[in-house]
């Protein structure tokens, strides 16, 4: 069947039809053409999908590839399957077509010698790695492949091995933990603290398959505590002591230097068991179950199944385990039937017991946690059996499940205090949460002040089956997690019923669990069943809907910390905010300034009030007003919360900067509220200008200038918020030639503290030496416009290697070398900024050989391990798309001096490897070996010519598509001439790199003291007194200033120091910075320590009174400066530091204070009263 569609050009025919093409390829292989080919949409390839599908990438000139998409489609504008089988058939294997077409083109006459590979041969260059275990150990390939299954759902997925966690995680709480942590050792051969997958299945197939003595013997390595595989006398007497064995049995044979092997362990437990006395049985079951159950392995047979499930329940039965899973006592009988009969068990069934699913929430919404299945509601205990975690899934993966829905039945085993009759037992009836949200499409409405309310607009969000145990935290932290919210933007509401605002309980307190919350506001009937609201604050506006309801009605908010804090009840200033609006900032402010006790306490006075209410024309009074109000409700506590309507309106009528609802800075709105409080109760008269007398020039010194400065102060700024919150600043210049100083003083209510932007990034180098020894990692802190050569300069100083024999490379997190370079070497220039790379490459400084420097390319190389996978993928052309090129490792550096032969060059790279290279067989080991790990067998790698890609060859022309020219390791004749801009590639042979290339090993690194130093100074906490000691830092100010003892314009510094502190000190962390480089405001997370008590501020006051302060209250923010949130803690009346988050207030203790967020601290003197 022919082409028939149009578009002819000038092309060769393929010259045999697809009948006779077909003829050249085996039926595998006219299988995978064909199911390649069905991939294309229309039944024909086009141009573009030519190109990447069947050149596979290749570095084909544009005129090439469309004279080979020519010749395939006959001149057609598509290429069907059989114009396509004809050509590739003909190129790739009829001599007549290939002569044919060489002769046309010129350009294709490299195929003469070398055509193209149709497929790839599959032999041993090219077995899969489950082969390669299989072949040497007792599993079969099938066996592996479903091992490696399991692994994937228990490793650890960031380094893709097991970890003592990971490992634990899967053993479930069954075993011993001293038996769990040495079986651990066993299964890690490299003792790297990790198991990866090969030692995984060596370490089963010796403990779990083949012969007996060698399963028992690799028991003894249980013992084996330093490794050496032998028992020495102190390991020998625990071994008796762990399984209790009788002195007159003691009789291990010692027969290597007084040591026993584990050969001879072997034989004295196979001695002991023809004795019925098989001490070791215990230690054997377990580590059957653990390999069988735990890991993943398929027992043999029937027998050894109902051995190793009967073992396990009957020993985990007595096992206080937190999760269990439920099974249907019938099926479970039925299989242990099947077992002893050894017959094929049925798959799990539980239907038996499942319960009715007709009026579960889950059939309207998504159901957002590990949904399990409903029981009975008329389960009896003998209706079903308890079995550990690890149990089920074993049995769910051998046997599977006849229910495709509702099957599975995971339960909590909780304590007495969450059941009715106080005895503790399985939550067999675990909690249904319908999780409710505010529908967007209609608005809340309503007027503040309003009489009534629209109806709250809610709907069902989603569902959610857990365990009453689960605290309110774990749960949000779950629904954050589904709708990826931040911190600070959602909370839970427990709903009595769905359209009541007064029925409504906000969840405040994180750590209550649910059940605490059910018993505590539910007279339900239905006790397994709860109604949440998921509130989500407005991005625009950061309106909590909730809030804005309250504010609207003048309702109270019900807190579900109201239960267990009785004692907060009618706590003078104990009282939440209702953030209606964007307003966390003002409630956060308003929170502090509060508990500054003497202004307080002048705004609750009705005289004071009387005085500022008999001037209403400034502007500031009504704030004022309102701020009193205010002050005296929350003071008054009849009230858990309260909406600050009027003094919110006051705000907004009275300032510009925080009319609107937007989310602002706290520390503006305490400057801002100051300052109208302090114009309202100043007893300051107008400064008369015309009776003002012009100031003299008086020759003063510093204490002199200081008192008359904040004598003029105090007069005209005279008030309790002066008294209070007033301090002085002195700012010196001081000329750089002379050190000649003046000084202003100015008076400040807050001081601003810097913390820490600087302008450097941390940056990590991986050093790799010459010698193969273990890398080492530097830690460097280098300004943002540092370059390469600033780097280089910087390794080479910390290495003591010289500068030039380094060069930068620079690994994107793919494995490709990354080269900002323009030059035909594949290196990195000087000139490169380090920004240049993205944040996630790696960093590696390599040695160069001696003699050589980083300009001199001519003598060294680049190189990098590769595999060349085959692809089990559907393909065209095998040598293109059949091949997946994976590169790994650390790169290497190989040198390539004129007079070197290839076994130099293969012997330089196998010097640096020898590190991560297994040379010898281990005369113990888990597995067999292969012929390939002897050294006599030859380099089990193939060094080739490659482009900077690794991918393709390096001095072939594309055409070829070859895919590297190798390098024979032969000591007669010298190394072909390298091309300067072709790397080397070191290609593994497969079952070389799965058994003796050490992953472990070769990604070890030390890292150096500057790796934690460095990573300390750029991350670690800072702390108040490093902040203030930042303040008082001298600045070089842009323009010279005249100065007049060195009668000429000098450079001056610039420093800030503290004169006076004020009785009240409110610190200002200045978290929040413009980053010019960015363009916008950037937020330092940085954590600030700060002491809470006994605050000695002495070192960093110019005139200390050597008094200390404690802090009363700070304001911590979340999140970004745009779409943060506000929240206040601050000391009750009480002395008892109270938690204020808008509405809600809860007694916190101390050291639950969190210092992170801190954004404004307030201060008191101890000798304030």
């Amino acid at each position: 069947m022919g082409n028939t569609l149009s578009g002819r050009v000038n092309a060769v025919s393929p010259l045999i039809s697809a009948e006779d093409a077909r003829s050249y390829v085996s039926d595998e292989e006219y299988k995978r053409l064909c199911l390649a080919f069905n991939r294309f949409k229309n039944g024909c390839i086009n141009y573009d999908e030519f190109c990447y599908h069947v050149l596979g990438g290749a570095q084909i000139p544009n005129d090439k590839r469309r004279l080979l998409f020519n010749f395939c489609s006959n001149g057609a504008e598509n290429i069907t399957f059989d114009n396509l089988l004809s050509a590739l058939v003909g190129l790739c294997r009829v001599e007549e077509v290939q002569t044919r077409f060489i002769e046309e083109y010129k350009e294709f006459s490299s195929w003469g010698l070398t055509p193209p590979i149709l497929t790839i041969p599959l032999n041993d260059s090219y077995i899969s790695f489950y082969e390669v275990m299989s072949y040497v150990t007792h599993l079969s390939v099938s066996e592996v492949i479903e091992l490696e299954k399991v692994f994937a759902t228990i490793s650890d997925r960031v380094v893709c091995k097991l970890t003592q966690e990971k490992w634990k995680s899967a053993l479930g709480s069954c075993f011993p933990d001293d038996f769990s942590d040495r079986l651990f050792a066993i299964f890690d051969e490299n003792q790297d603290g990790l198991i990866d997958f090969r030692e995984l299945v060596c370490t089963l197939s010796a403990l779990c398959r083949g012969p007996l003595p060698g399963r028992i013997s690799q028991l003894a390595r249980i013992w084996d505590i330093d490794g050496d595989k032998l028992l020495s006398e102190d390991e020998l007497s625990k071994m008796y002591s762990d399984l209790k064995v009788p002195e007159c049995h003691q009789n291990v044979t010692k027969s290597q230097n007084n040591h026993a092997t584990l050969i001879d362990f072997g034989i004295w437990a196979q001695e002991s068991q023809q004795n019925h006395n098989f001490y070791i049985e215990k230690y054997y079951i377990m580590a059957l179950e653990i390999g069988h159950i735990c890991l993943g392995l398929r027992p043999e047979n029937r027998k050894l199944e109902l051995k190793i499930v009967s073992e396990f329940e009957k020993r985990a039965a007595d096992l206080a385990l937190f999760e269990w899973n439920i099974v249907a006592a019938t099926w479970h009988s039925e299989f242990l039937t099947s077992l002893e009969m050894e017959k094929s068990p049925m798959p799990i069934d539980n239907s038996n017991i499942r319960g009715n699913r007709d009026d579960s929430w889950t059939n309207k919404v998504a159901c957002i946690s590990l949904e399990s299945a409903r029981l009975r509601s008329d389960l009896q205990p003998s209706d079903f059996i308890k079995i550990p975690v690890p149990l089920w899934r074993a049995l769910l993966r051998w046997h599977g499940s006849a229910l495709t829905v509702d099957s599975q039945f995971t339960r909590k085993y909780l304590s007495a205090e969450f059941f009715d009759d106080n005895n503790s037992g399985l939550e067999l009836y675990p909690l249904e949460i319908l999780l409710m949200g505010h529908d967007k499409r209609k608005s809340i409405g309503g007027e503040i002040g309003g009489e009534s309310m629209p109806p709250r607009n809610l709907t069902s969000w989603a569902c959610a089956q857990v365990s009453r145990s689960m605290t309110v935290e774990e749960l949000l932290v779950l629904c954050k997690n589904e709708l990826r919210l931040g911190d600070g933007e959602a909370r839970l509401w427990f709903l009595l019923k769905e359209h009541e605002d007064s029925s409504s309980v906000l969840l405040d307190d994180s750590s209550q669990n649910l059940h605490q919350i059910l018993a505590s506001n539910s007279s339900s009937k239905k006790p397994n069943k709860m109604r949440l609201l998921l509130e989500v604050r407005e991005k625009g506006t950061g309106i909590w809907p909730e809030e804005l309801r309250a504010s609207l009605s003048g309702k109270q908010i019900k807190l579900s910390s109201e239960n267990n804090n009785t004692n907060m009840s009618g706590r003078p200033g104990a009282v939440g905010l209702v953030n209606y609006g964007n307003f966390c900032y003002r409630n956060a402010a308003i929170q502090c300034l509060a508990r500054v006790s003497p202004l307080t306490q002048y705004f609750l006075e009705d005289r004071n009030l009387e005085e500022i209410s008999k001037n209403r024309r400034i502007s500031a009074n009504e704030t004022t007003l309102e701020y009193a109000k205010l002050l005296r409700e929350m003071w008054a506590a009849k009230k858990k919360n309260i909406a600050p309507n009027d003094f919110n309106d006051a705000i907004r009528m009275n300032s510009d900067l925080f009319e609107c609802n937007e989310q602002h800075d706290c520390q503006e709105f305490v400057a801002f509220l100051l300052d109208q409080l302090h114009t309202s109760i100043s007893e300051t008269t107008p400064k008369n200008e015309k009776n003002s007398e012009k100031s003299i020039e008086i020759k003063e010194n510093d204490e002199e200038k200081a008192k008359r400065s904040w004598s003029e102060y105090e007069q005209q700024n005279k008030s309790l918020v002066t008294n209070l919150f007033a301090g002085q600043l002195r700012s010196r210049l001081i000329c750089r030639s002379c050190n000649e100083s003046s000084s202003v003083f100015e008076a400040f209510t807050s001081i601003s503290l810097p913390i820490g932007f600087e302008d450097v990034d941390l940056y990590q180098v991986i050093v790799v030496h010459r010698d193969g020894r273990i890398p080492r990692r530097y830690g460097f802190r280098l300004s943002r416009d540092s370059k390469i050569k600033h780097l280089r300069d910087v390794v080479a100083e910390s290495t003591q290697i010289d500068r030039h024999r380094i060069t930068i490379q620079c690994m994107s997190s793919k494995g490709t070398l990354m080269s900002k370079s323009d030059d035909e070497k594949n290196q990195v220039c000087d000139d490169v900024p380090l920004t240049a790379f993205p944040s996630g490459a790696r960093l590696y400084a390599l040695e160069l050989p001696p003699n050589s420097s980083e300009n001199d390319g001519a003598t060294w190389r680049v190189g990098m391990h590769r595999k060349l996978q085959y692809n089990h993928e559907p393909y065209i052309l095998g040598s293109t798309a059949g091949f997946i090129v994976s590169r790994f490792g650390l790169p290497l550096i190989i040198e390539v001096r004129n007079g070197m032969n290839g076994k130099e060059l293969y012997e330089d790279v196998m010097y640096q490897m020898h590190r991560f290279m297994e040379h010898s067989v281990n005369s113990f080991s888990s597995r067999a070996h292969d012929p390939c790990e002897d050294d006599a067998s030859g380099y089990p790698f193939t060094l080739c010519l490659v482009d900077d890609n690794y991918e393709w060859c390096g001095q072939c022309p594309a055409l070829r598509f070859c895919r590297g020219c190798p390098i024979r390791p032969d000591s007669s004749s010298n190394i072909p001439f390298i091309p300067p801009n072709c790397p080397i590639s070191i290609d593994w042979l497969p079952i070389a790199l799965y058994l003796r290339y050490n992953h472990s090993q070769e990604q070890a690194c030390e890292d150096d003291f500057s790796v934690a130093e460095t990573w300390s100074r750029h991350f670690a906490p800072s702390s108040l007194e490093h902040c203030l000691e930042k303040f008082s830092c001298p600045e070089t100010l842009d323009a010279a200033i005249q100065c007049d003892k060195c009668e000429r314009k000098t450079m001056r510094d610039k420093v800030m120091t503290i004169w006076k502190l004020p009785k009240y000190l409110i610190i200002h962390l200045k978290r929040f910075e413009f980053l010019r480089e960015q363009g916008r405001m950037g937020k330092c997370k940085r954590t600030v320590n700060f002491p809470l008590k006994h605050f000695d501020p002495t070192p960093f006051v110019d005139q200390p009174d050597g008094h200390t302060y404690e802090c009363i209250a700070l304001a911590n923010h979340y999140g970004q400066l745009s779409s943060g949130h506000f929240i206040a803690y601050a000391k009750s009346n009480e002395d008892k530091w109270l938690l204020l988050n808008d509405c809600s207030v809860r007694e916190v203790t101390e050291e639950e204070v969190d210092k992170q967020g801190a954004y404004l601290l307030f201060y008191e003197r101890k000798d304030v009263n």
